[in-house]
């Protein structure tokens, strides 16, 4: 099992915290630090954390736990994050008990649509990580018809930023303007960078499915807990 996991399981250490402890050297295992996040551990392992405001010794115990997935129709105006004293967060719409649950990929927030949460970090890895390809679909609004050649460009590589960017299927919609975009990755602002880069504005987007869960006609600010 990975310590991230591990550690954010059993202590709610956010993950951005604990890379930044391992690049200060203040984690260790069974007396070696650790150089990266995504290192290893099994049962039996002696975790020491030194941080000036966070300290553990203890010896690893895995635990087997099931784990719980939400999905929730975030409407516009909301981030995806713990705390943000400018914004309204995801967690003002769900029940106190959920505070600790982590979500899958970050929102921003004029963007309004699927965002699934768990309470099992391991779960978040399974979805997040790039080797799972795990497709997600979205119905984006342009601010004008997309020409043939830039359907192809999207379909090939867009480089931006130093990113390769593109969706594996574009489908034009009824609608005016309107495509259904599906990817098998999710770097920051894919889409919208995406279509920037060959011309385009993103007017409107909405992610409708994640792996095999759609929306279906869950309305903005309601959700569910799902069967796995």
């Amino acid at each position: 099992m990975r310590l991230l996991t591990y550690i954010q399981t059993r202590h709610q250490l956010s993950r951005r915290n604990f890379v930044a402890m391992v690049n200060k050297e203040y984690v260790s295992i069974n007396g070696k630090k650790i150089t990266s996040y995504t290192q290893e551990v099994i049962t039996g392992d002696k975790l020491s954390i030194k941080a000036p405001n966070f300290k553990i010794d203890e010896i690893i115990e895995e635990k087997q736990t099931s784990s719980t997935l939400i999905l929730l129709n975030k409407p516009l105006g909301y981030v995806a994050s713990k705390s943000d004293p400018h914004n309204k967060t995801i967690y003002e719409i769900l029940p106190p008990e959920y505070t600790n649950y982590y979500y899958i990929w970050r929102l921003d927030k004029n963007s309004h649509w699927l965002l699934l949460l768990t309470d099992d970090p391991a779960l978040v890895n399974e979805y997040e990580h790039p080797k799972h390809g795990i497709e997600k679909e979205y119905i984006v609004e342009l601010d004008m018809e997309l020409e043939s050649k830039d359907i192809q460009r999207a379909l090939s590589w867009v480089k931006d930023e130093d990113e390769m960017l593109r969706a594996i299927k574009i489908t034009k919609n009824k609608k005016k303007y309107h495509y259904t975009i599906t990817l098998n990755e999710g770097k920051k602002r894919h889409i919208r960078r995406m279509f920037k880069t060959i011309g385009y504005r993103v007017m409107d987007i909405e992610r409708v499915r994640e792996g095999k869960y759609s929306l279906g006609d869950l309305k903005a600010g309601e959700w569910k807990i799902l069967e796995k």
